[in-house]
């Protein structure tokens, strides 16, 4: 009787970060904003559309590896975000501070992947995704806020 060779089957035990949590990723959305008159005047007579300034805004905050912002582009998006307080009192000005400086390390090891092999690659979103998971829980447990995490569905 011929003896069965044991079929080997690998698992990849962290598979369900290979692709970001739905809940994670980043998300099309539809807004209605009331744009003040003198912002479309100004938008008009400089050639931008409203949609390009605020959308380049978001992505330059974000500290996002999709946008090519200069680092002094960044940093004054920071600033005007602090000096405008949003997120205070929830967090402090230094936390949220942190914050920004953990994301900009985020980009920062993002920009090493070049010449990575696919493997490798694999590896490295896996990993990514797993520690903005991991960030946004941290986050948003620090202070104890009310609701569970599924509150940013909503955002």
């Amino acid at each position: 009787m011929k003896k069965k060779k044991a079929k080997i089957i690998t698992v990849d035990m962290y598979h369900k970060y290979a692709e970001i949590d739905e809940m994670y990723s980043s998300k099309v959305r539809e807004v209605k904003l009331d744009i003040p008159s003198n912002l479309r005047m100004l938008c008009a007579l400089l050639d931008v559309k409203v949609e390009k300034l605020l959308n380049d805004f978001m992505w330059m905050l974000s500290y996002s590896h999709h946008n090519s912002a200069t680092i002094k582009q960044r940093k004054t998006a920071k600033k005007f975000f602090l000096a405008c307080k949003y997120g205070q009192p929830l967090y402090t000005k230094n936390q949220i501070k942190k914050m920004f400086d953990e994301l900009k390390a985020e980009r920062k090891i993002y920009e090493t992947i070049d010449g990575m092999d696919h493997e490798d690659k694999k590896l490295f979103w896996k990993n990514n995704h797993m520690y903005m998971q991991h960030w946004f829980k941290r986050w948003f447990e620090k202070n104890r806020r009310p609701g569970d995490i599924s509150e940013l569905e909503k955002y």
